[in-house]
């Protein structure tokens, strides 16, 4: 058996105390920051982050961000998630494909969240709004989808390409994508730096129990890939 799916199959077969421990503690810090934000239009720190992120205006930096952005939301992400898919399908990665394309639709629990919050976006009264967006402000779906689908990319990466000359450039793609969506959405003026670390963490929830239900059910079938 090849060393990653005898790891992915004890992780499976019963995740450590400390993986749940943490998660819970996650989803308690979540769950806070969430109350807060529904209490609160913005945090303290909140407006000094966005001046500064919005204070860079290289054209290099709004393209760099711009990008990022169109990768987490439709169609780009759509895009992304099916050929990360069809590439792992090629691979004999069926299993990662098949949990690549169920994550998502879960980037849609992030409405519930947010009406459930139900926080304004920032005001042009205090920062300057570059982008028109509309809906509620907590937490940030382009976050969410960024760290969710990029996430999991980077963990199929590590399942999938073995020869860390193609895993490393992959896995580091994955996690600029994930950094400057959040970044462009505060540069943009559409979300709060607070926003966009709920959605990152609503987002790296869903994510572990992903991956934990990847692990478990790899290791009740006894899935190998393919050589």
């Amino acid at each position: 058996m090849k060393p990653w799916v005898a790891a992915a199959a004890v992780v499976g077969q019963r995740a450590p105390a400390a993986f749940w421990l943490c998660w819970l503690l996650a989803l308690v810090g979540f769950a806070v920051l969430a109350s807060f934000a529904a209490a609160f239009d913005y945090f303290p720190g909140d407006r000094g982050l966005t001046d500064a992120v919005q204070g860079g205006d290289a054209r290099a930096w709004r393209e760099a961000l711009d990008w990022a952005s169109r990768l987490s939301e439709w169609p780009g992400m759509v895009i992304v998630g099916f050929a990360g898919a069809a590439m792992l399908w090629l691979l004999a990665r069926r299993f990662e494909a098949v949990w690549l394309l169920a994550a998502l639709p879960l980037t849609q629990l992030n409405g519930a969240v947010k009406l459930a919050v139900d926080r304004p976006r920032p005001s042009p009264e205090f920062v300057e709004v570059r982008e028109v967006a509309t809906g509620l402000s907590f937490p940030s779906g382009h976050a969410m989808t960024a760290v969710l689908l990029y996430g999991f990319l980077f963990y199929a990466a590590g399942q999938a390409l073995p020869d860390r000359r193609l895993r490393y450039p992959v896995q580091a793609l994955c996690v600029i994508i994930a950094v400057l969506t959040g970044l462009q959405r505060v540069w943009a003026g559409v979300h709060w730096p607070s926003d966009v670390l709920g959605g990152s963490l609503f987002a790296g929830l869903i994510l572990a129990l992903l991956i934990w239900s990847h692990g478990r059910l790899r290791a009740r079938l006894w899935l190998t890939p393919a050589v």
